[in-house]
């Protein structure tokens, strides 16, 4: 019996986005997780999240990279400039303009924002978790009271059988 492995897609390039789109997503990814220097805490454009783009969050990175030249083609229109040369008020009403008309606008990069920046180890030692994989050694896990799901037991299958 043979197994068939399916080929795993090579990185993209940086060359994947051009500067300017990379200028403005290093904005767009402070605006959805801002650095906090006073607690030595990075924003989301210095923890990686451009490499994970291109490399294992690339299925992100076509809706990401349409979305910035949207709100590029906004700002031209609406403001007569760049997004590079937007000030920060202005970026952001323009990105809570496009959240509001489409709420799964830019959520694709929020969620890989998020995904690196709880993997960076500064932000991992920020909020006290020591910054290594979970095994061998594992964490703590603070049990629960089981009793708690009881409703949820004597409620039964909700599904549909097939």
């Amino acid at each position: 019996m043979s197994t068939s492995r399916h080929p795993v897609d090579p990185p993209l390039s940086p060359e994947a986005i051009s500067p300017a789109q990379r200028a403005v997503l290093e904005r767009v990814l402070d605006m959805i997780v801002p650095p906090l220097p006073a607690r030595g805490l990075p924003g989301a454009s210095q923890v990686g999240v451009l490499a994970r783009l291109l490399g294992e969050g690339r299925g992100a990175l076509p809706q990401t990279l349409r979305e910035l030249d949207q709100l590029e083609a906004r700002a031209s229109a609406d403001q007569g400039c760049g997004l590079h040369e937007l000030p920060l008020p202005a970026l952001q009403a323009l990105v809570d303009a496009a959240r509001a008309a489409d709420p799964a606008f830019m959520q694709p990069l929020a969620l890989e924002a998020v995904t690196c920046y709880y993997q960076d180890e500064r932000v991992l030692a920020a909020i006290g978790v020591e910054p290594r994989p979970p095994y061998p050694q594992g964490y703590q896990v603070i049990g629960g009271d089981l009793a708690l799901l009881a409703p949820v037991r004597r409620r039964g299958p909700i599904w549909r059988q097939v």
